[in-house]
């Protein structure tokens, strides 16, 4: 792995804290880990950073899940503004539920992903390029309600995190947790809301600047149609 040293990781610091939440479900979204998922479910959100350490940019995201038996799989695709540009994010993911599914009261799921984004950098041919892979455990609730289906659920999780800058890379392995409440209502139609908290290490290769305390605190709120 190449050191991010002078320049670049000047510029890696700079550039960072609108891409800080870059995570494996989507730039800028709250990393989507619901256990409780069956069926086919067709998803939007609009997301957006809370606080001043998220950069305060808002994303536009699409998402498709499958849950079958032990296995959800989901793929997603977004716009993020990054206030000067619009960049595409993706993410793919699998989870593995040894408890739960299929309507059941308690479901329990590892989750893993991997999200790419690119930004653009002001004065620089190369673009940012972020790659995350997160790893969740989530817990989830399935419960059934006169006129609705409601599925809270909380994940805490590592993130694995590269960064990279032309020839230059940064490591940024960090924790975070995420938590959500969908609410499945009539026809398969249904809303949800997430949030998303992350604490980012400061940079590696022996930067003289010091951001430990890099917290981004993300949120959404979307609709969904399931089958």
């Amino acid at each position: 792995m190449n050191k991010c040293l002078g320049l670049i990781c000047s510029v890696l610091a700079v550039a960072l804290p609108p891409t800080s939440s870059a995570v494996a479900q989507l730039a800028n979204a709250p990393v989507y880990a619901n256990p409780t998922i069956s069926g086919v479910r067709i998803a939007g959100d609009y997301a957006f950073g809370v606080n001043e350490e998220s950069g305060k940019n808002s994303t536009f995201a699409a998402r498709g899940q499958i849950g079958v038996s032990k296995v959800i799989l989901g793929a997603g695709i977004g716009v993020v503004d990054l206030a000067q540009t619009n960049e595409a994010t993706y993410m793919v993911s699998l989870a593995v539920r040894p408890v739960g599914g299929g309507g059941r009261l308690v479901a329990v799921a590892v989750q893993a992903g991997i999200g790419f984004t690119e930004a653009s950098v002001t004065g620089f041919a190369d673009a940012l390029k972020t790659v995350d892979i997160p790893v969740s455990v989530a817990l989830g609730l399935h419960v059934p309600l006169i006129a609705a289906q409601v599925q809270p659920w909380v994940a805490p999780r590592y993130t694995f995190r590269r960064q990279s800058l032309g020839n230059d890379s940064d490591n940024r392995n960090h924790f975070g947790v995420s938590a959500g409440i969908d609410a499945r209502l009539l026809m398969g139609l249904g809303a949800q809301v997430a949030v998303d908290f992350q604490s980012i290490p400061e940079l590696t290769g022996g930067a003289t600047f010091d951001d430990a305390k890099l917290q981004p605190f993300l949120a959404s709120i979307g609709l969904h149609f399931g089958i």
